[in-house]
């Protein structure tokens, strides 16, 4: 959350304690994310050569974006100062 707010950014822990809030683990902005950890994360999902991030989805599924947190937050951010 510490991230966030050095961002500007409105945050909030909401999953504290184990509490399994419905909405998610962190919210940000009014906007819910959730927090995943893991020994290793698949090569295959994290940017590589000069890329910034990577599009990926599943079969039939989702277009989703694997990006470092800072340049999510820094969007985030900026979003927020022009609107």
């Amino acid at each position: 959350m510490n991230l966030a707010k050095g961002f500007d950014l409105v945050a909030h822990n909401r999953d504290r304690g184990g509490a399994q809030h419905e909405m998610g683990d962190v919210e940000i902005e009014d906007k819910f994310f959730g927090c995943k950890r893991r020994k290793a994360i698949p090569r295959w999902v994290l940017p590589e050569k000069q890329e910034e991030g990577v599009f990926f989805r599943q079969d039939r599924g989702t277009l989703m974006v694997s990006i470092p947190a800072e340049l999510l937050l820094f969007m985030m951010s900026m979003a927020k100062k022009t609107v």
